[in-house]
């Protein structure tokens, strides 16, 4: 396609052209012009039926049937009936249809019907036309288009082979011009047939982790995206006729960085959170990164909590409050924070601040049912933490008094109302044993107090809250007095289990009180550990279970290998006798990103099961982290390459580690090929991952990423400002030049979340001072148009990513081929102008073959989960509201790749039927056409693979991208193992 137009106008001036109802060529609108140039005439390939056409200059291939929706003449023509739906002046003046919502609202909107031509044999494409300014005002309004053949739907709802028709993004996919996405039918549908149904339902935005049908499908609330037009062709790439408006291609400009403005607002977002976590926040309640903030706050000279001994005492009271609740409920050690993770970050923690721990962990527990939280009152803002007033004596104010204290920090100072009552007791009671004998104290110091006076009151309850017994009360001497300790030991009554402890002042003056004592007797059921002893207790449970429970996929698998390592390095720290040592906790890390095989889980004994075999790695030989082919936005794992890192080298007694230094900057630089150069919603200039070729929970258009994304434990300078590499910097340095930091940077100054401010601590606290310091670096991203040609393909995930001029080329062949081989690849053809993506059909070879799959009649998922923990979700997900749908792609037969000969069966103990798999999924060869490309590749080790050209119908001149041999008609080449073929027509 070309890359320029004859016009210059800027997308602004397009804009407002449109805007005041001017049509496309009065604003010189770029124009279809089929077969007018070389360039023009790349047309097309792919079909099931093992005979692909390649369509170059001397063949130009147009559609079969085109509707143009809103056109009453094409609508006609087409026999099109619509359902709530109104046609309207979209992009460029051109006409189209929405599809409005329901009244009342659901989760099916709008629908047209027509009739359209087709292929009687092969495969017969269906490519919509839509505009590339359309966004989602909110991720809640990510609708989405689903296409129907004579009433059954083509392929899934949700990360199918085939899937939506569209999904509508919050960013433009396109500004400014139009795209173009391509679907197969069924040949099964068109087979002996020239003319066809189709249907476009429009529908609700898909939540894909909802745990029942209400969560999983969410109401359309506006109307859908607009549709333009409908093609139908015989071939993948479809060269639209003359006249076909499709938009200039885009002048970049350069978004204005407002650096210190949005830095600003992050300053202000931690610096609230670190008073927070220093003076108000419960810290028996903190999660992992609230206290990990704290822990970081405490050694950054920017923080309120910087070198000050309180922020210590709270992030032990939360690493007890974390005992405390592990003890209550185990699964806080599978399910709180993040998951897989375990208690890892507390082994961090102890490494970060172990040279200021002092004789804090050999101090009792803090903050356990069967304790006193808070019982000196050193935790708090203007009241204690964790202590109350109820409303039936709330006579008078309970403060916390920083100015007084018998030791530590504050006490709590009660001002009684005259002649009233005024009580404080813990939020929580206190567990107590049955018959035991304890000792309740407090030490009181009073200021003209007369009346009553100020007592302590220990009240026991039974299991169900109810008062046992009647009130046993000890007072302090009236008057004015210095401290003097008051207590009592008493015998628990028949039936309590639990007691609330209640400090009071009646009659008049102020009392303070201090060191709430609660001595249990000697043989007390449950007494209160040392923290070391109970840090380690949670070390070893947490790194003994998630090794008996490694997971494969690879970013859930690094997860788990970082909380391995860290309460390893705790537990080197605390008991150095219960660690394994260094080479043995780094192996899992290594595991995790493919420097070694991936073994699986471990038994007691420590002996793993070898799920995937004893040669599978996490990460292919090229840097890709290795799924179920190529992982998009999942696949962006720098966040979790850095923990892991810095889980190494940071804190006390930490180490170097260049050999994951360099087996990190490997995989981070593999996906600089994987980055899409277009525009934002503002016409200017930026770098995206490249997801629509990625086959796990993607959105369209990718995230902006350079070096680096935003999400929610990272930022865009982490990976310059930890490694340093002249590369990865040079790529951080493009993102400033673009002006494209601080658009990413909403998530670390808006969202509240605790995980979310600790990413936006470390920018401030170590990654952006660092970065500045960088000298300047000329690397550029791989992708940039100006940039040399490469060829990248990665043999083990099944993906290929090609720059050739101003074009770039992906193709994931190994797509979303969960249960068996099924004959679909997936590509994203992008140039300055115009992109297309498409789900085609391929060719594959699986010799060996002796099973086979067939498609179930699901039509939300193709899989079904195999989670213990999401066992309720039934096969292909919940089925989605309105009258029951049928799947067109049932009865379909894959066969199944033999998986390597080392791999049990079933791997992973998938015993469900349409559980996604490794390898029975990944042929062993695929050829696929598309547009001038043909690509073949060998995905094995040991076999090698004939490429006949002459099996390509229309094959010509083409070049192989891979070595740059010229390549004829009828020339037969031989794959070796682990090579792939790219050829592009000349």
């Amino acid at each position: 396609m070309p890359d320029t137009t004859p016009d210059s106008s800027s997308r602004r001036d397009v804009l407002r052209t449109t805007a005041v109802g001017v049509g496309a060529a009065a604003v010189g609108g770029w124009i279809w012009e089929a077969g007018a140039t070389t360039a023009h005439a790349s047309g097309t390939a792919g079909s099931h039926v093992r005979a692909e056409t390649y369509a170059g200059a001397a063949a130009v291939h147009g559609p079969l049937d085109t509707v143009v929706f809103g056109d009453p003449e094409s609508e006609q023509a087409h026999g099109l009936t619509a359902v709530l739906s109104d046609t309207v002046s979209g992009g460029l003046g051109q006409p189209a249809r929405v599809l409005n919502q329901a009244e009342p609202v659901g989760y099916w909107g709008g629908a047209v019907k027509f009739t359209v031509a087709c292929a009687p044999r092969g495969t017969t494409y269906v490519t919509v036309k839509l505009w590339g300014d359309d966004q989602a005002a909110s991720e809640n309004e990510t609708w989405r288009l689903q296409l129907f053949c004579d009433g059954l739907q083509i392929g899934h709802q949700d990360q199918g082979a085939v899937d939506n028709l569209d999904i509508l993004g919050i960013e433009p996919r396109t500004p400014g011009r139009f795209f173009f996405h391509t679907l197969p039918l069924p040949e099964k549908l068109t087979r002996g047939k020239k003319r066809v149904e189709l249907e476009i339902r429009s529908m609700g935005r898909i939540w894909s982790y909802g745990q029942n049908q209400a969560q999983l499908y969410r109401a359309q609330t506006t109307p859908s995206r607009g549709l333009y037009r409908l093609y139908t062709h015989a071939e993948p790439y479809v060269i639209p006729p003359r006249g076909d408006v499709q938009g200039p291609p885009p002048v970049p400009g350069t978004r204005t960085d407002p650096v210190e403005e949005i830095l600003g607002k992050i300053r202000v977002r931690v610096a609230k959170d670190q008073k927070n976590y220093l003076t108000t926040a419960n810290p028996w309640t903190m999660d992992a990164w609230a206290f990990q903030s704290l822990a970081e706050g405490y050694l950054w000279e920017g923080s309120p909590a910087h070198r000050d001994p309180v922020a210590v005492d709270r992030v032990c009271q939360a690493i007890d409050g974390r005992y405390a609740a592990w003890l209550a409920d185990p699964a806080v050690l599978t399910g709180s924070d993040q998951q897989r993770q375990g208690f890892g970050r507390v082994g961090l923690i102890l490494a970060l601040l172990w040279e200021d721990l002092g004789e804090r962990l050999d101090e009792r527990v803090t903050g356990l049912p069967w304790s006193i939280a808070n019982s000196g009152f050193d935790t708090g803002g203007s009241t204690p933490t964790g202590w109350t007033v109820p409303g039936w004596a709330a006579g008078g104010t309970m403060t916390r008094d920083t100015s007084l204290a018998r030791t530590g920090l504050a006490s709590m100072k009660l001002a009684v109302t005259p002649g009233k009552l005024l009580v404080a007791h813990p939020g929580r009671k206190t567990a107590v044993d049955a018959g035991g004998t304890y000792e309740y104290g407090a030490w009181i110091r009073t200021e003209g107090v007369s009346g009553e006076g100020a007592y302590i009151d220990p009240l026991f309850f039974d299991a169900n809250g109810k008062l046992v017994g009647t009130d046993t009360k000890v007072y302090a001497a009236k008057g004015t007095h210095d401290w003097e300790y008051v207590s009592v030991k008493l015998t628990t009554p028949a039936g309590a289990t639990q007691i609330e402890l209640h400090l009071r002042l009646a009659g008049e003056g102020t009392a303070w009180f201090d060191d709430v004592a609660f001595v249990p007797p000697a043989d007390a059921s449950k007494p209160v550990p040392t923290r070391r002893e109970a840090y380690t207790k949670m070390l070893v449970e947490s790194r003994d279970h998630w090794r008996r429970h490694f997971p494969h996929y690879s970013n859930q698998a690094q997860i788990c290998a970082i909380g391995l390592y860290q309460a390893n390095r705790g537990l080197r720290l605390l008991a150095p006798e219960l660690a394994y040592e260094e080479k043995k906790a780094r192996g899992y890390l290594y595991q995790s990103i493919g420097i070694e095989p991936w073994l699986g889980r471990e038994s007691e004994d420590g002996t793993p099961d070898h799920a995937l075999g004893t040669s599978h790695h996490q990460v292919s030989a090229k840097g890709l982290t290795k799924e179920l082919g190529y992982v998009g936005n999942y696949g962006e794992v720098t966040d979790w390459l850095i923990m892991m890192y810095e889980s190494v080298t940071r804190g006390y007694d930490g180490q170097d580690a260049p050999e994951l230094r360099d087996h990190m900057l490997k995989i981070i630089k593999a996906r600089g090929y994987f980055r899409t150069i277009d525009v934002d919603g503002d016409g200017n200039r930026i770098a995206r991952i490249e997801t629509v070729v990625g086959w796990r929970n993607e959105i369209y258009p990718g995230e902006t990423a350079y070096a680096s994304r935003t999400a929610w434990d990272t930022h865009p300078v982490m990976s310059a400002a930890v490694f340093r590499d002249p590369e990865l910097v040079g790529w951080t340095q493009e993102m400033m030049a673009d002006g494209q930091f601080t658009s990413q940077l909403a998530l670390l100054h808006t969202h509240t979340w605790t995980r979310v401010g600790l990413a936006a601590l470390r920018l401030l606290q170590r990654d952006w001072p660092e970065f500045q310091k960088l000298p300047a670096r000329p690397g550029r991203l791989p992708t940039d148009w100006d940039e040399p040609d490469f060829t990248f393909t990665d043999e083990e995930c099944g993906v290929v990513a090609v720059k050739h001029g101003k074009e770039l080329l992906y193709a994931s062949l190994y797509w979303r081929a969960r249960q068996g081989v099924n004959d679909y690849a997936r590509v994203h053809h992008v140039t300055p102008s115009v992109q297309r993506s498409a789900t085609v059909r391929s060719y594959t070879e699986v010799p060996g073959s002796t099973e086979t799959y067939t498609v179930n009649d699901w039509v939300c998922w193709d899989y079904a989960i195999n989670d213990p923990g999401a066992m309720h979700i039934p096969p292909g997900g919940f089925p989605p509201p309105g009258p029951e749908l049928r799947q067109s792609l049932a009865g379909d037969v894959y066969q199944l790749a033999p998986p390597p000969a080392d791999v049990p069966d079933p791997a992973l103990g998938v015993d469900r039927p349409g559980v996604e798999k490794l390898f029975v999924g990944r042929a062993p060869f695929y050829r696929c056409a598309y547009g001038p490309y043909v690509l073949a590749m060998n995905t094995t080790k040991d076999r090698t693979f004939r490429l006949d050209t002459s099996d390509i119908e229309g094959f010509g001149p083409s070049v192989d991208l891979v070595t740059g041999r010229r390549v004829g008609p009828g020339e037969v080449l031989m794959l070796k193992p682990l090579t792939t073929v790219v050829l592009r027509r000349l």
